[in-house]
């Protein structure tokens, strides 16, 4: 039996309970699923599904309601009502599950849990709701998966490598969006640090649009001497435990701030950490935000400078963010269902540990790189042929904060992009 048609029976039997007994046994549902698998991935979508029907319990009951003639959803079998619920939200509230997918395992459930004649009726019930309102999805835009029944997908020429204001770029996601238009790119990957806040917008923008946009993420991990920095690719952006990831990494980040300028502060570098969160906005706050605040005051004379000066690796206001290792990172990646990448390993300059993170489920490495010179990139296509890692590349465009990395300064074939995909965890 596969992981995820197990992970939908632990589901639906919590859901079950929680319907006869109420949400305070929220807790004991958690202790159940937890120990009656012993994979971790099955588990985590379980939980995943039991939260994600909880949270849109009002609407999905309302799509049941809407579609079911001559059924009052009061009146409908516990069993057969919720795995209902299991399917609308599969089909409204995800978008890396393939709709036949979804029905099926659906049908699946109700043969095997309810009365003869359930999976005649789940399917009908399944079948409206998808007509209805699947094309108008009432998800949030998660652009997690695009994999959909196998289908071949002709990504064009990639930027695999974005970041936007909501990280330590300069543009807006609608504007990198536009920007990547007008360049005559045909595919993005919007990796902004530490969150996704600014990939569902440029999602939700770029809808009918003549661009395709890849959900992504860069992690910072880190690795002593240094940090070591881990792109996700084709993540479910919806994934519990990624989103935990998220809130903490933002709370370290916050606190790596005023870590920072205490430093920066011994050293007569007279800034306020207030200014700098500021800048950063809504956006993960980082050093290139401190940067930025000690080029605005004189400090440097370039923003380059700060980093060479005060905040780059081992220089004397640095502090490493410590939150994950890069085992962690590519954990978190694999959990939300993506492909763990190396971002720019000739600037990390790591190669040594390469073979222990593929061990740790690694499975791609950022080969075209702007600052990669052709020796090093001879030297990475090596490596990934050994390794059998799919090869990435991408501008890693920060906007006005570095004007020689324009967006399509460096894109990659979409043959690569499918390789790259092809990693992705069986589901």
């Amino acid at each position: 039996m596969r992981n995820r048609t197990i992970a939908r029976e632990l589901a639906l039997q919590s859901l079950y309970q929680l319907d006869l007994r109420g949400d305070d046994i929220i807790n004991e549902i958690d202790s159940f699923c937890k120990k009656s698998t012993e994979k971790h991935d099955v588990y985590q979508f379980a939980s995943v599904l039991v939260n994600g029907c909880r949270s849109h319990i009002k609407e999905i009951d309302e799509k049941i309601s809407m579609v079911t003639e001559h059924w009052e959803l009061r009146r409908m079998a516990i069993i057969d009502k919720n795995i209902l619920r299991l399917g609308v939200y599969e089909l409204l509230y995800r978008n890396d599950i393939p709709p036949k997918v979804s029905i099926n395992e659906a049908i699946e459930l109700a043969k095997k849990f309810s009365t003869k004649n359930s999976g005649t009726f789940v399917n009908g019930i399944l079948d409206k709701i998808y007509t209805q309102f699947g094309n108008g999805k009432l998800k949030n835009d998660a652009c997690a998966h695009t994999l959909q029944d196998g289908a071949e997908i002709d990504y064009g020429d990639s930027d695999l490598h974005i970041h936007t204001s909501y990280s330590d770029g300069t543009m807006t996601p609608e504007e990198v969006v536009d920007e990547a238009i007008r360049l005559g790119v045909s595919t993005i990957a919007i990796t902004d640090h530490d969150t996704v806040d600014g990939l569902l917008i440029a999602y939700r923008y770029g809808q009918g649009k003549n661009i395709r946009i890849i959900s992504g993420i860069e992690f910072s991990s880190y690795l002593s001497p240094s940090e070591i920095h881990i792109l996700g690719y084709f993540i479910d952006v919806q994934n519990n435990f990624l989103q935990k990831i998220i809130k903490q990494a933002r709370s370290d980040r916050v606190k790596r701030i005023y870590d920072m300028v205490e430093k920066l502060q011994k050293l007569r570098v007279d800034i306020d950490p207030q200014e700098i969160l500021t800048l950063a906005g809504k956006g993960s706050p980082g050093r290139m935000h401190v940067a930025e605040t000690i080029w605005k005051h004189g400090y440097c004379d370039t923003i380059l400078e700060s980093f060479s000066k005060y905040i780059g690796d081992n220089k004397p206001a640095y502090v490493p963010k410590k939150t994950l290792t890069p085992q962690q990172a590519i954990e978190i990646i694999m959990d939300a269902g993506g492909v763990a990448v190396l971002a720019h390993p000739g600037l990390t300059q790591r190669d040594t540990v390469i073979e222990d993170m593929v061990k740790c489920g690694l499975r791609g490495i950022e080969v075209y790189y702007p600052s990669h010179t052709p020796q090093a990139v001879q030297k990475y296509v090596a490596i990934a042929k050994k390794y059998n890692l799919a090869i990435t590349g991408g501008s890693d465009f920060h906007g006005e904060r570095r004007t020689n990395s324009p967006i399509a300064k460096v894109t990659v074939p979409g043959g690569l992009v499918s390789k790259l995909r092809e990693k992705c965890p069986p589901r």
